[in-house]
């Protein structure tokens, strides 16, 4: 068996620090790994706040590494907000996340917002103090909020990234439907498989059939959030297709690996599971360069000859 590289990888969902939820490190600290592991880019998200800043000074520390940034629609820019959304697209931000912790299925899959409920942990929770906001959705009536619309007007606008966040299943087919609509082509559904939004494979394969990319991410097989374990990933990449989605790490959390070995060990288990290695790399690397509009740094997998000590083509490792 072959021991994967993550070089030429692309995350397009890492946390960093400074957070009200503790982090594993921040920008300039994840960078300067993943540069490191060799990976090409990552793009930062934040549940709190556009993460343009922390990308501008990440860049500037670490040079030769590509660093993207992104704004979640939370009650840190006030929700679904297009003032916020558009300040940071006229910042170069390159993808914008529909609600996530604050959003109104969030709490009610997890009980409140801000948290991660059982499968969370000390490090994770941000409640509120005081009422000072409700939970947000992106619908009014049976259809979509205005704003929620000029939002997704403002991303195409842009040529940016839509990201469906933890969203409902209806409110994701409905922004979905919208943004097609409209003739954007760069829509990610937000890990599908975790409990916010727990997609059914077939409504992930008809969101598929809409030009969307599943991310698949890693954080999920972790021992403490485990919504699905690393056969249902497996499953799920083959019922959708390796063309149709991408791998991230959603890394950041203390309680996870550093986002390079992160990676490795994903994608490492799910070419152990079956998963070709051109599918790896196409999860891995050129579905993300095409959502970024860059060029892959590499079109394939890399395989590593030696890591902690183990040498790749052990004469038992068949």
């Amino acid at each position: 068996m072959t021991i994967i590289s993550v070089e030429g990888f692309i995350d397009t969902h890492v946390h960093t620090g400074p957070a009200p939820f503790q982090r594993i490190g921040d920008t300039i600290d994840v960078a300067r790994w993943c540069k490191g592991s060799k990976m090409a880019a990552i793009i930062v998200k934040s549940h709190f706040e556009s993460t343009i800043t922390k990308v501008y000074h990440a860049r500037k520390e670490i040079p030769g590494f590509d660093l993207f940034a992104g704004i979640a629609l939370n009650r840190g820019v006030g929700g679904v907000n297009p003032a916020a959304v558009e300040q940071a697209l006229k910042q170069n931000a390159k993808i914008v996340w529909m609600p996530t912790i604050d959003a109104e299925n969030h709490v009610r899959i997890f009980g409140e917002a801000g948290a991660f409920g059982n499968i969370g942990s000390g490090s994770y929770k941000n409640r509120s103090s005081r009422e000072l906001f409700k939970p947000y959705t992106v619908t009014s009536g049976k259809g979509l909020s205005a704003d929620a619309k000029s939002v997704i007007d403002l991303i195409v606008d842009f040529d940016a990234i839509l990201a469906t966040g933890h969203l409902s299943e209806k409110e994701i087919f409905l922004v979905v439907d919208y943004a097609v609509g409209k003739g954007l082509k760069k829509i990610i559904v937000t890990h599908p498989e975790m409990q916010c939004p727990n997609l059914s494979i077939q409504s992930q394969i008809e969101l598929a059939n809409q030009n969307c990319l599943m991310e698949y991410c890693a954080v999920n097989c972790m021992p403490m959030f485990q919504s699905v374990t690393s056969d249902q990933m497996k499953d799920a990449i083959v019922a959708v297709g390796a063309d149709r989605s991408i791998i991230a790490t959603d890394s950041g959390q203390p309680f996870s690996p550093k986002t390079p070995d992160m990676f490795r060990m994903f994608a490492q288990v799910l070419h152990e599971k079956g998963i070709p290695l051109e599918d790896i790399a196409t999860m891995a690397i050129k579905n993300p360069a095409r959502l970024l509009g860059i060029k892959p740094k590499l079109d394939k997998v890399q395989l590593a000859e030696e890591l902690f000590g183990v040498a790749q083509n052990h004469p038992h490792s068949e």
